[in-house]
């Protein structure tokens, strides 16, 4: 007990300084970039996809928001009726408590694996360039809390506690059924092929979130997969349900990059978009080179590559925040100069991406 009030010490202690980075960069981002109409939330915290959690919490699903999953929406809903609270309010009350367990977890996590450094998979995560994403009306700090644990529970061999917060996951995004290869990645190595009914029961429910959430679609609207329908209305450039093969997708954006003005913020975005997912797939074959788990490469590798079957890579700088096992891969590395170079680059876009979010900017 008393090391978790050590570890919690720390990690509050970090991500404090964190926060403040974050207020710091919200108080100046009005005097250095202009106010854009249009997706804006009724707090700065809460614009682009934070209006639809917002709306659906508020006023249930309206045409093309079955895009998003439910549980995160649900919550608002929940603590804003208890609490008495505005559904913004509540909203961000979740996103940033979310984080600040599911960074702890993530730090104890660390610990349980030999070849990752906990301290600086910590800081390295944070410092990420759309890891503020994490503080906004947004799922990802919920989905990661929720991720983390099912990660942490496997390691302990704890799978009833792993599916139940797998089933969590998986109701809040998509990427939540993927879990269950690590989790049964696990499992087969502690029991092999034998049976044991209520652990390999507890991991099935890993990708009920999701089934449950498509019988409710053929329910409400007739299309069991209408989260990936509804993808084109957001205008994005995806398609929806077209698989587009990865090397059509870097094709694509090999010409943007060729054949758009640099100066524009077409090539600005496909730029971040790019690199961003080389930088991952990069990270991703050194811990195969490393031996890392084949079931945390297969899971982060499925974060990266699922998003752009869809034709695009947009959102998979923010979706790299899901990919948990990246980070612990690359508190691994030994080379200084990398980590030196990583911290420059990422702070600078991270201060530049937060800032044209809180704007009104499409950032991820």
């Amino acid at each position: 007990m008393k090391q978790l009030f050590r570890d919690a010490a720390c990690i509050g202690s970090i991500y404090l300084l964190w926060k403040l980075f974050l207020i710091g960069i919200s108080s100046l981002a009005p005097h250095i970039i202009s106010l854009r109409q249009g997706f804006l939330g009724p707090t700065p915290w809460a614009n682009m996809d934070g209006v639809h959690y917002l709306s659906i919490a508020e006023n249930g699903y309206v045409q093309f928001e079955q895009a998003f999953f439910p549980l995160y929406p649900l919550i608002i809903q929940f603590i804003s009726r208890i609490a008495n609270t505005s559904y913004a309010l509540s909203a961000l009350i979740i996103s940033n408590a979310s984080f600040f367990v599911g960074l702890l977890v993530f730090y104890r996590l660390a610990k349980l694996t030999d070849r990752a450094k906990p301290l600086r998979a910590v800081i390295l995560l944070l410092v990420f360039p759309t890891s503020f994403f994490f503080a906004a009306t947004y799922t990802e700090s919920l989905y990661f809390l929720f991720a983390t644990v099912v990660i942490f529970a496997t390691k302990k061999h704890r799978f009833v506690l792993a599916g139940i917060l797998g089933f969590l996951a998986s109701l809040t995004r998509l990427f939540g059924v993927f879990l269950l290869v690590i989790s049964g990645y696990e499992y087969i190595k502690v029991y092999g092929y034998r049976i044991h009914a209520r652990h390999m029961l507890s991991l099935l429910l890993i990708p009920l979130g999701l089934v449950a959430y498509m019988i409710y679609l053929q329910y409400a609207v007739g299309d069991p997969i209408a989260f990936i329908h509804a993808q084109p209305a957001f205008g994005a450039g995806r398609t929806g349900g077209t698989i587009v093969l990865p090397p059509q997708v870097l094709w694509r954006y090999g010409k943007i990059l060729t054949t758009v003005v640099p100066d524009s913020p077409v090539w600005a975005v496909a730029f971040f978009e790019l690199t961003a997912f080389l930088f991952g797939m990069w990270v991703l074959y050194r811990g195969w080179r490393a031996g890392w788990d084949a079931s945390y490469l297969f899971y982060s590798g499925a974060v990266l590559v699922v998003p752009a079957l869809t034709g695009t890579l947009s959102s998979v700088p923010r979706y790299m925040l899901c990919a948990i096992p990246l980070f612990l891969i690359l508190s691994s590395f030994s080379s200084r100069k990398f980590y030196f170079v990583y911290a420059l680059v990422s702070i600078s876009v991270f201060i530049m991406g937060a800032a044209l979010y809180l704007q009104g900017y499409f950032v991820g």
